[in-house]
Parts: C-alpha cells; structure tokens; sequence
C-alpha cells in the first residue's frame, strides 16, 4: 500500500507541476493574493471546483483503506468538473479577463491531474497482484499522459488569446481608420468600404471570442466573455460600424472593452504555440 500511494503521489506531483507552469506566464507573482481575493469575491470557486477539491480530500483518505475506491472518488469528480463549465449565471467583466482566464486554466488543468491521479488508483488498486515493475509503468504513463494533456491544455489557450489580441487590434485600427476619414468628410466615398471592412474584422472577432477556451466543444469549455456581455459587445461594435462617428455612443461604450479585452489577452499570446 505504500509503494501504491508513493507511485499515485509521484503522478499527482508530476501532473500538478506541469499544471502550475502552465499558468506561470499569465498570472504575475504580484497577483497572487489579488487572484484569491477576486475568486473568493467573485464567486469563482464554484459548485463544481468545490466538488473537484472536496472528492480529492476524501479519497486521499479512503486511499490509505482502498485504493480503488479513492480512484473512483477522485475520477467522478474531476470529471464533473471538466464537464461542467463556467457559464452564464457567472458574470466577469473585461477587466477581470486576465484572472477569469488563469483560474480557469488552472482548475481545468487541476482536473485533468485529478482524472490521470485517479486512473492510477484505480489501476494500482484494481491489480494489486502486479509487481513494482509494472505499477511504476502505469503510474508514469498516466503521469505523462496528463502532462501532455495539461501542456495541449495550455497551449490552446495561449493560442486562442494570441489570436484575439490580433483581431481586437485589427479592429480597433480599422474603426481608426473610419473616424478619421468620417470626421474629415461625412459623405467620402470611401466610408462605404471602411464600415464593410469593420464589420468583416468584428465578424472575425466575433468567431475568436465564439470559441471556447479550453476544450473543441462548445457545450463543455469555458467561453472567454459571459454570453450576455459577448452579444452586448458585438452588437455595440457593429452598430458602431454603421455610424462611423467616433462620438457615438455605441463606439464609446465598446471601445475600452476592446482595449481591456486586447490586453487581457496580451498576457498570454504566443505566437510559437
């Protein structure tokens, strides 16, 4: 039993490691504390986190009686936590993307060790008659099985800000672009082409901030804005679009959720991911 604990502890360690430096780049040093007071005040230690933690503490201590059943107890809620992603009930503004987004990574990496940590309890628990030899090939292969997991994880997120930082830039140039030509010349003839042009870059934008940051699959990932405030967003741009008059209201409420947005996802772009 021991040898089985020190084998599932080495894969929890290796998974929670990869998890951490995962994260490492998008959350500041000096933020640390602030990001816990904001998940605390925020609520974003919800129902389904709060499950995921609870069933690791129980099966780390079932574990020292049964191993198997600390696996199952550990497998089941990790993937209630995957499957549950934080949605529209839980509201979080442009300038609190930075941390929506590293505490989301971070739980949703936490959950993919728990998954791989409790695979292997169930793995050692379930053949106990295995020698040292074949539980320390199962323990590694699952502990590297979430690493990998964990850097794909991270990697799409790094990516998909990268490409929302590029887009709210192109949009916000491209409504540069219309403001000065508006306001030297209501009825220029270009102005038709520049507004088709911004509503094509926030349709390109519209489909970066669409997709979901942490998995493929709509119904199981995170979106990167609550969906009341990504509708919002759009329609201001769009309508935005059609004025041309950098004094609208519609510019001005859009603009600095743009800028916050760009620069939220500044921190973690990564052109090599």
């Amino acid at each position: 039993m021991a040898i089985d604990l020190l084998l599932a502890l080495i894969t929890a360690l290796a998974g929670l490691s990869s998890a951490v430096a995962g994260i490492a780049g998008g959350l500041k040093q000096t933020e640390a504390w602030k990001g816990l007071r904001w998940l605390w005040q925020r609520k974003r230690l919800t129902l389904r986190s709060v499950i995921a933690l609870l069933g690791i503490g129980v099966a780390i201590y079932v574990a020292f009686s049964n191993l198997l059943i600390a696996g199952l107890l550990i497998t089941s809620t990790e993937i209630v936590r995957l499957l549950n992603p934080r949605g529209s009930g839980q509201a979080w503004k442009p300038k609190d993307l930075n941390l929506h987004i590293a505490s989301e990574v971070f739980f949703h990496c936490l959950a993919l060790v728990g998954v791989a940590l409790g695979l292997t309890c169930m793995a050692l628990g379930a053949f106990k008659e295995l020698e040292l030899g074949p539980r320390v090939t199962i323990s590694l292969t699952l502990g590297i099985t979430a690493i990998v997991a964990v850097n794909k994880s991270t990697a799409r997120t790094r990516k998909l800000c990268t490409e929302i930082s590029k887009r709210t830039s192109t949009v916000v140039r491209s409504f540069a672009e219309l403001h000065e030509v508006y306001d030297q010349d209501k009825g220029d003839s270009r102005l038709a082409d520049l507004r088709r042009k911004c509503l094509d870059d926030v349709d390109g934008l519209t489909r970066a901030l669409a997709t979901r940051l942490n998995t493929g699959y709509r119904i199981f990932g995170t979106p990167i804005l609550p969906p009341s405030d990504f509708r919002r967003l759009i329609a201001e741009a769009r309508v935005a679009a059609k004025l041309g008059d950098e004094a609208a209201a519609p510019w001005r409420t859009s603009a600095p959720k743009l800028q916050q947005i760009r620069r939220a996802c500044g921190r973690w772009t990564d052109e090599m991911a």
